[in-house]
């Protein structure tokens, strides 16, 4: 029978030191903790707080009317009522624009003229009754109450179809400006001038002679040059009306 061999003490001890090593780890070694749970360096940006810049368009854009932007078609006479409120003298009016002849009325012509005054020298002004079938025939559309943002306007820049009595800026509590300027653009047979103020919330409609206009103006609300071209600094300035 063989006698069994005991460990030497050698062995032993490697055994025992291999035991006796640390679990936790050294403090010179790396630390594998994520990025995202270390706390940020002092000063630091914190990328989730940067402003984005917003890129900005144009604040002006306009172009003549295509032939095919145009309706072919002739327009049917409007019922001739009309349901306005002017804004800038918290004034309403509801008339009918004809008479049992289906003429004209001039009453009713003058009571227009007098809501479509001017604002800053209370003048008046014969308003081309043209105007007034456009925006029966938006009110025909919508059957609600328009509301007059401006009309005449007894003004120095006498380009302006809003001077000579032929333009409105409308809008309709209710209606979005982009649905009020895409039923507009159906009603323009030539000689219309048509623009959208998105930030001010209204649309622009006038009678002028050919070609048909139309624009987009991103102005703020009460912005002097509403309705003009922003010309750059060094550059020549686009002529337009509205």
């Amino acid at each position: 029978m063989i006698p069994a061999t005991r460990p030497s003490v050698f062995a032993i001890g490697i055994l025992g030191g291999i035991l006796c090593l640390p679990t936790t780890s050294r403090a010179d070694a790396p630390n594998y903790e994520p990025d995202a749970m270390r706390p940020a360096p002092s000063g630091a940006a914190n990328p989730s707080k940067k402003k984005r810049k917003r890129a900005r368009g144009p604040v002006f854009q306009g172009q003549l009317a295509s032939l095919h932007e145009r309706r072919e078609l002739p327009l049917d006479k409007p019922s001739g009522h009309i349901e306005l409120y002017a804004v800038n003298f918290r004034e309403t009016l509801e008339v009918d624009l004809y008479d049992e002849d289906g003429e004209f009325d001039q009453e009713a012509v003058d009571q227009l003229n007098h809501v479509f005054r001017c604002r800053r020298t209370d003048t008046e002004k014969s308003i081309d009754p043209r105007l007034f079938e456009m925006l029966s025939r938006i009110y025909d559309k919508f059957g609600r109450r328009l509301e007059l943002v401006s009309g005449f306007r007894n003004q120095k820049r006498t380009s302006s179809f809003h001077f000579h009595g032929s333009a409105s800026d409308v809008r309709i509590p209710g209606v979005s400006e982009k649905e009020l300027y895409a039923f507009a653009k159906t009603l323009d047979t030539g000689g219309m001038g048509l623009g959208i103020y998105p930030r001010a919330g209204f649309i622009h409609v006038d009678i002028r002679p050919e070609p048909s206009f139309r624009w987009v103006d991103n102005s703020p609300p009460g912005t002097s040059d509403m309705g003009r071209p922003h010309a750059k600094s060094g550059k020549s300035k686009i002529k337009k009306t509205s």
